[in-house]
């Protein structure tokens, strides 16, 4: 029986360069000569089609604005925005339009794609086949890319729901959110994505020794390693807040400021001045490297962000000291104070 061939509906929710990518690890597949070609194949071929089927079950909910009348009541920009600030992380999905749950949806088994071909690649493609560096490479970044939209979503909520926040900042949160949700991203959504990219990239590269926090040595490890200028020099700056400061520290060293300060004991108690990560993340009772074993390392930079997150979210929640967001949703909190001065005061109200 030969093997199934990949059909894509127009639009599809994979863009042309996906597309590409994905024909070529199929045809890899069919003609490496792997005891399990077939079998991935036909899974990668089954997988494309029901994430088409989730696209086509999105298409038929309309955009977040387009039905925003029912009865006397109304939807726009500025409900939104209200009722974002009466959600919390709990209860959030209970407040968001079916349009952002199914899309979200779409985001995850695009994700699930890719992370099917990382194994398929990774244990089927000959580590001698001539097209396996590039297939690899081209699976990670869409693989990376995927994450990093989900991030940009995540980051953007999070905002959007602390009504301790001003008032524009968090309606340029939800006005972004929106875009994402209607498949178009806003110009800030789409420079913020490639921001994280070049930030968690270079904090791939960098080791730091717990002890030498925030320092100058770091920072310019970040940037040698190809992080955005942006993201060091704003956490460089002398006015930052303590908190912005620590998130920065998180951030760096990979570990909550809880455990930061944990170790800052240890390391009085026994009279050193540093430890590295291995040393850091064995006094913690952490896997080294943090999140699920084996897992792809963009799938380990979400976990570490919800690690962060959920630890920023029960501050705030209680009231407690420390961080009371992650270092990427300071940095979009400093986009969108910009976006917000640009709009003007006037900007305030109405519609999207």
């Amino acid at each position: 029986m030969g093997a199934p061939a990949l059909r894509f509906t127009h639009p599809s929710p994979f863009p042309e360069e996906e597309r590409l990518t994905l024909q070529r690890v199929r045809d890899t597949l069919v003609d490496g000569g792997h005891p399990a070609g077939q079998e991935l194949t036909e899974a990668l071929v089954r997988h494309v089609e029901r994430v088409e089927g989730v696209a086509r079950a999105l298409s038929v909910f309309p955009g977040v604005f387009r039905e925003s009348s029912l009865g006397s009541r109304r939807r726009d920009l500025d409900t939104l925005v209200e009722l974002y600030a009466q959600a919390s992380d709990a209860d959030v999905d209970m407040f968001l339009p079916s349009r952002a749950l199914l899309g979200r949806a779409l985001l995850m088994a695009r994700m699930n794609t890719w992370r099917l071909v990382d194994y398929a690649t990774e244990d089927a493609v000959p580590r001698e086949h001539a097209s396996r560096p590039l297939l690899r490479r081209e699976v990670d970044r869409w693989l990376h890319r995927c994450v990093y939209s989900k991030l940009a979503e995540e980051v953007l909520s999070s905002i959007s729901m602390d009504a301790a926040l001003a008032r524009p900042i968090r309606r340029e949160a939800v006005r972004n959110l929106v875009s994402i949700w209607d498949g178009q991203p806003s110009p800030e959504v789409r420079a913020f994505l490639p921001l994280l990219e070049a930030v968690w990239n270079a904090r791939r590269q960098l080791r730091v020794n717990v002890g030498t926090l925030l320092g100058f040595s770091e920072m310019m490890m970040l940037l040698q390693a190809g992080c955005d200028p942006q993201f060091v020099q704003y956490f460089a700056q002398g006015r930052r807040t303590s908190d912005e400061q620590q998130a920065f520290q998180e951030f760096l060293v990979g570990v909550t400021t809880e455990q930061i300060h944990s170790l800052e004991q240890l390391l009085q108690r026994t009279g050193r001045t540093s430890m590295s990560r291995e040393e850091a993340e064995e006094a913690l009772g952490r896997k080294p490297g943090g999140g699920p074993a084996r897992a792809h390392p963009g799938v380990r930079a979400y976990h570490f962000y919800r690690e962060r997150f959920l630890q920023a979210a029960a501050r705030r929640l209680r009231d407690l000291a420390g961080p009371k967001h992650t270092a990427e949703e300071y940095m979009m909190v400093y986009f969108l104070e910009r976006e917000a001065r640009r709009r003007g005061p006037g900007a305030d109200g109405g519609t999207a």
